[in-house]
């Protein structure tokens, strides 16, 4: 019977990756290796780059681009960026007006006035097609210094794979509830080199559901995780193969700003001590269709 329900299980999370053609098949399969990314994000470089636009005010206040995307080179993500004042009151006001739904289901839609009551029955509150309805989360997934740090770590011109928000709210979770949320550590495979951008819309301390990283594993893991049909890992068996010192636990105020490659171990606390708001923008090589751009 085991065997039963682990290949129906096997099933189910390889047929998401044929859905999308061959190519991301392959990237999905052979993409895992370093040497195969190397090889790839190599021929990707070798191809004439468009010149980026210096026109329009970014959203971000301003970053040495080298640095960061050194750091994310070196350790695999990079803290400390921040979105303007301003932009960050704009974000909220679009989550105020419009709708959320519920553990990211159709047919449970909410508005921000709803979030007490109905926050109190579910983990997630997203915000679907945001990227359509916000112009400024359409002006953060095209601003000049965030695409100026893509093109620099991916060595080409950057593709954007997704844009979207969430809430994550302060309520009771098993450990399978915070898997599904993404509260589990995981890595993701959206292409031979991809990028991800996470800003915090509420301010997150260490109760608050901040993200967590562990440094390295972008470049190396074990060689059981890179074969694994399951990308996520518990949280004792991270400590044990990378040591709680590579974690690093990133609090900051609204409008924090972390870049990371996701392709290392990564996942966001469960909130306990008060609601999360976030806003996402990843960037690849390529877009595989599997973005979500909710």
């Amino acid at each position: 019977m085991n065997l039963l329900i682990l290949s129906a299980e096997s099933y189910r999370r390889s047929h998401r990756y044929l859905r999308h053609g061959p190519g991301h098949f392959l990237m999905y399969v052979f993409g895992r290796f370093r040497l195969v990314r190397s090889f790839m994000v190599w021929l990707y470089s070798l191809r004439a780059q468009k010149p980026l636009s210096n026109s329009g005010e970014s959203l971000v206040e301003n970053v040495d681009v080298d640095n960061v995307a050194l750091s994310i080179r070196q350790e695999g993500v990079a803290p400390g960026l921040y979105l303007r004042q301003e932009v960050v009151q704009q974000l909220l006001t679009f989550a105020s007006m419009a709708t959320w739904f519920g553990d990211n289901k159709d047919n449970l839609p909410f508005h921000l006035k709803d979030k007490n009551a109905a926050g109190q029955r579910f983990r997630l509150g997203t915000y679907k097609n945001a990227l359509r309805a916000s112009p400024v989360l359409q002006g953060l997934a095209s601003d000049p210094q965030l695409l100026a740090i893509a093109r620099k770590y991916l060595r080409a011109d950057p593709v954007l794979i997704g844009a979207r928000m969430w809430w994550s709210f302060a309520v009771s979770a098993d450990s399978k509830q915070k898997e599904e949320a993404g509260q589990g550590f995981h890595y993701d495979i959206d292409g031979y080199r991809s990028l991800a951008f996470f800003f915090y819309l509420t301010d997150v301390g260490p109760s608050g559901g901040p993200h967590v990283y562990v440094r390295g594993t972008h470049v190396k893991k074990l060689w059981s995780h890179l074969v694994s049909l399951y990308k996520g890992r518990s949280d004792a068996e991270i400590e044990s193969c990378y040591g709680l010192e590579r974690q690093i636990l990133l609090c900051g105020p609204a409008g924090f700003g972390i870049a990371e490659d996701t392709f290392g171990f990564h996942k966001g606390l469960h909130p306990e001590s008060a609601d999360r708001l976030i806003v996402q923008v990843r960037y690849g090589l390529r877009d595989y269709g599997t973005g979500h751009n909710d």
